[in-house]
Order: C-alpha cells, then structure tokens, then sequence
C-alpha cells in the first residue's frame, strides 16, 4: 500500500472507512437474529445455531468493510490484500490444505489424550449447528485474517519504510489487537493467540498472501468446533473473558503452530510460492 499515491494520513481514511462498513454491516446482519433469537442473553449462546450464525457472518463481513476500507484509503486495487497476484491463489490454498488438515488434526488429537477430554453430549441442535460451522466457519477465519493479517498489516505496514521494521512493528499490533478481539487477557492463552498472529504475519511475508495463515485458521476453528459439536462441549470451543489457558497448552500450542508454519513454508520454497533466504518478502 506504501504507492505512488501514499500519503500518512491514508491509513487513518482506509482504518476509518473500514470500521465504518463494517458497523453498517453488523446493523443489517444483526435485524435477523434480534427477529429469530428469543433473547438477548441467546443472541450470546453458542449452541443456538442463529447465535452462531450471526457471529460468523459478522466476522465475515470484515472482508468486503477491509476490501473497501483499503480502497477508498489507498486507491488501490484492493484485491492485493489477499496476495501480491492481486487474487486468492487456489491452487496454493489447496497444498496449504493438504498439508495443514493432517498436522493440525494430529495435534488436536494429542491435546484431547494429553488432558484427558471426555465425550459428552451432543447440542440439542446439533445438526444445525454442524451445518452452519461447515458452510460459514471458513467465512469467519477468512473475515479475521483478511483484517488482522491483511488490511491491518498493509495499512499501518505503509507508514514504515523499512520492511523488516514494519514487519515487526505489525506482527506487535496484529498479535494485540487480535487477542483484544477474543477478549482474554489471560497471559496463556494471549500467548496462543499470539502464536497464531505471528505465524500468520511471517507466512504473508515469505509466501506473498493470506492463503497460508487463512487455511491454519480455517482448519483449526473447523476441527475444534466440529469436534465439540459431535463429542461435546462446543461452549468450551469459543474464547471469552473467563477462558483460562495453562503452560502446557500454550507450549504445545506455540510448538504445533511453528512444525506447521515451517513446513509450510519449505513447502513454499518448493513449489516457488517462497523466494529464497528467510529475509526476503514474496513480492510478486
């Protein structure tokens, strides 16, 4: 975003435009479920399927307030969030989700052994709630991480010319506001959080795109969620204020997110997604 056309203050616009379509946009989508949701107390409660419905098209909704946001701000195309190509590059999404599916599943399933998870009982609206995680679920990780990774990083990344600083200065403020979003302070589970947000910021520097951290958040939000829909305690799956983390599974966290994240990218380096040496950027 740091064009021919960049001005300081062009971050500041793109910030405020986006915020601005996003908010009109969680009014419109929100009509629905204050007709469909009995409560107020339910519009909150992950096991009512238009509860979680409506979240996941309120996060999604971050794609098109970001796309716009970097627009009218940068007038650019701002279809250069999600790769230097100017576009989602599907066949990369596509090794991204054959390799990450596997490994991701194997450290879940670890984690469940590791802290002796017990099977319980299925939601009453079980089958609803499976439908709506696998047909919107990717929708929301992709909303998060085209404005977390994508727009946030790009946008304030402008205002620094050098790209090693603003690498690190975004990958600071993604891994903030990213864990301020899910609303623990938790120390934990910020960590985890964490982990994510830096894997991702370092995966769209080496590859060049969103598609790599897209498909680590989908399949990691998919698997869990799924996971608690059909074994139970899908409640446990979502984070929140109360949310409590340990040392251990932050450690194993941090350590899945890194063999991932470095396979992915020797990955990348094999199918010319990655340029050689791990200081340079993917530019295109």
């Amino acid at each position: 975003m740091r064009g021919p056309r960049y001005r300081w203050w062009r971050p500041l616009l793109a910030l405020a435009v986006a915020v601005g379509v996003w908010l009109v946009s969680a009014a419109v989508l929100s009509v629905p479920s204050l007709l469909l949701v009995e409560s107020e107390e339910e519009m909150l409660n992950p096991l009512d399927p238009w509860a979680s419905l409506s979240l996941n098209l309120l996060l999604a909704a971050l794609v098109p307030a970001t796309l716009v946001g970097l627009w009218v701000g940068f007038r650019r195309s701002p279809w250069r969030v999600l790769s230097v190509t100017g576009r989602l590059r599907w066949g990369w999404l596509g090794w991204c989700l054959l390799v990450v599916t596997p490994l991701w599943g194997a450290y879940l399933l670890v984690t469940w052994f590791v802290f002796d998870q017990e099977v319980l009982d299925r939601p009453e609206s079980w089958g609803a709630l499976l439908t709506i995680t696998l047909l919107t679920t990717p929708l929301q990780a992709a909303g998060e991480e085209v404005a977390f990774r994508g727009g946030l990083v790009q946008g304030v990344g402008a205002w620094v010319r050098s790209p090693l600083v603003a690498l690190a200065l975004t990958a600071a403020l993604s891994t903030a506001t990213f864990a301020a979003a899910h609303g623990s302070a938790d120390p934990w589970i910020v960590v985890e959080l964490g982990s994510l947000a830096v894997a991702g910021c370092w995966l769209a520097w080496r590859t060049g795109g969103l598609e790599a951290v897209i498909v680590l958040h989908v399949v990691n939000n998919v698997l869990i969620m799924v996971t608690g829909i059909l074994l139970g305690g899908l409640e446990e799956s979502y984070i929140s204020g109360e949310t409590q983390g340990s040392p251990v599974s932050a450690a194993m966290n941090v350590v899945a997110t890194a063999v991932v994240t470095a396979v992915l990218l020797w990955l990348a380096r094999r199918r010319g997604v990655a340029p050689a040496g791990w200081r340079t950027p993917a530019t295109g």
